[in-house]
Formats: C-alpha cells, sequence, structure tokens
C-alpha cells in the first residue's frame, strides 16, 4: 500500500493507492500494448505493397532513398537483372501495384503475370517501340496501367505548356533539342519524343529524328540530341518564326522529382478502373 498527497488550491486530497489498484493499472498498461499492436498491423496490412523493377538501376536506387517519405507505401518485391524473367510471378504476386524502370525486352512477361495477379502496373520505361506501347493498351483493357516517359511535374508542365503555345503559334517552325548523360542508351529521348508528339497532333505535323542533309519541310518537327558529361535532362522546345524566336525548357537537376512521380503514380493509380493512364491524368493538365 502506498499513500500520496496532493495540493488542490488550499486543501489538501489524500488517497491511498492498494494492491488491487497496481494490478488495475498493469492490466490497462497490457491492454494499451495490445491495442497498439493491433493498431499497427492494421496500418501495416493496409500498406500499398510496390514492387520495383529495375531496382539496382539508377532509377530504382532514387525510388529505395525516397520511398520512406511517403507513410502509407513499401517495397515488398524487387526484380532487377540478376533475376531469372520465371521470377517475375513472385514478384508480381507479392506487389499491389509494380513501377518499372528496367528494359523493353522484359515488358511483355511482366505484363503478362501482372495479368495474373491482377497487379497494377507503372510503367517508366523507356525505349519502347509500337508493339510494347500496343501491349500496354491491351493490358489496360483488364488493369489499370499508367505510362510516362517522364514522370516529374516539371516536364509534364512543360507538355502542357507546348500545347497550348502550339494553339498560338500555328506557323511557327517547331525543333527539340534533348541534353542527357553519356550512358543514356536510347535516343531521342522518351521524353522527346513525347514532346514532339504532343505538339505534332496539334499542328499536323511529322517527327524527324535524323534530318542529314536533307532541307526542312514545312510540315516536320524536328528532334535533336546531345549526350555527354553527368546530364540528368535537358528538354528545349523552339518556335522558330521569321522575327523571334521562343523557347521553353526544363531542366531536371536530379533524379529525385522523376522517383517522387513514380511513386505519386503508383499511389494514386491503386483505387482506379482499368485503363491507360499519364501524367497528365494526375496533374489534372
Amino acid at each position: 500500500m502506498a499513500s500520496s498527497n496532493k495540493i488542490c488550491g488550499s486543501n489538501y486530497i489524500k488517497y491511498t493507492l492498494r494492491s488491487k489498484d497496481f494490478r488495475l493499472l498493469a492490466l490497462v498498461q497490457i491492454k494499451l500494448r495490445l491495442l497498439t499492436v493491433h493498431l499497427l498491423g492494421v496500418y501495416i496490412a493496409n500498406m500499398l505493397n510496390i514492387g520495383l523493377s529495375g531496382s539496382t538501376g539508377k532509377m530504382g536506387e532514387t525510388i529505395l532513398e525516397r520511398i520512406d517519405k511517403f507513410k502509407d507505401c513499401k517495397i515488398s518485391a524487387k526484380f532487377n537483372s540478376t533475376n531469372n524473367l520465371d521470377d517475375l510471378d513472385n514478384f508480381c504476386k507479392n506487389s499491389d501495384v509494380i513501377i518499372d524502370f528496367s528494359t523493353p525486352e522484359i515488358l511483355e512477361q511482366l505484363i503478362n503475370y501482372a495479368l495474373k495477379h491482377n497487379t497494377k502496373l507503372v510503367i517508366g520505361t523507356t525505349g519502347l517501340q509500337p508493339q510494347h506501347f500496343k501491349l500496354l493498351e491491351k493490358a489496360a483493357q483488364t488493369l489499370p496501367v499508367l505510362y510516362a516517359a517522364n514522370m516529374s511535374i516539371g516536364a509534364n508542365l512543360l507538355s502542357y505548356l507546348a500545347k497550348e503555345v502550339t494553339k498560338i503559334l500555328d506557323d511557327y517552325d517547331v525543333e527539340i533539342l534533348e541534353t542527357h548523360h553519356r550512358n543514356k542508351k536510347d535516343s531521342p529521348s522518351g521524353t522527346a519524343v513525347m514532346l514532339a508528339e504532343t505538339i505534332a497532333s496539334k499542328k499536323g505535323l511529322n517527327i524527324t529524328f535524323n534530318r542529314g542533309n536533307r532541307l526542312r519541310s514545312e510540315k516536320e518537327i524536328g528532334i535533336s540530341s546531345l549526350r555527354g558529361g553527368n546530364v540528368h535532362g535537358i528538354h528545349e522546345i523552339s518556335f522558330l518564326g521569321d522575327d523571334e524566336i521562343i523557347t521553353l525548357k526544363h531542366e531536371a537537376l536530379n533524379k529525385n522529382s522523376f522517383s517522387i512521380g513514380a511513386i505519386k503514380a503508383a499511389i494514386w493509380l491503386q483505387d482506379k478502373p482499368s485503363a491507360l493512364y499519364s501524367m497528365q491524368d494526375i496533374y489534372k493538365i
């Protein structure tokens, strides 16, 4: 038995703790701990399980560095070049949604296993060919699929601005210059192609990647590429008139904006119906 005095105004309050009171306090503490464990279990169970394809690449490593900033999701599975293609089965099984920054060569198998396990797809792999886009379109009839050559808000805002400027500068020539680090494999970049397609669809232009010695035609938009250094990505769209030039430019200072955009895309996609989405759907632009 223990006693204690407390002062309340000018009065003294005396109370006594008996052994049964200590037992009651201990019981309350145990129940609170059990409740905390239960709530933590529910929280973890409700977290979004993200599978990361291309986990050892530059984008994969950046996503792993940034995932802790998002409290409602976690990386539940990884797939990289050291895995066998058969490993994609369990990889998809253990994921609610997959973020893919790997290579075009595994896309078909990835889609097949995603369909098997009803796993949503966020595809950021570039260098895709027409047959790959057909696969994505077909998968999107069954699954929510998001494809984007660039998942940063800046690059997608650049695309939106280019579309709006094109409406006004309808008679201007348009050229795109993209610059990336020396080790980038695909050329032109997926972002440059996306920008060109956005503008071309509004102006009825053809897209050319290598003009060579040929004169520029009136109905084309050209893409030029530079490779060197450690550039994360620069995209410039020039609208060239007879009397003035207007240039829109986006420069990525690091890969953080790409990785954050990819994680946001995975979270956004989790409750969406089957369809093929883009980052413009997320940013509503």
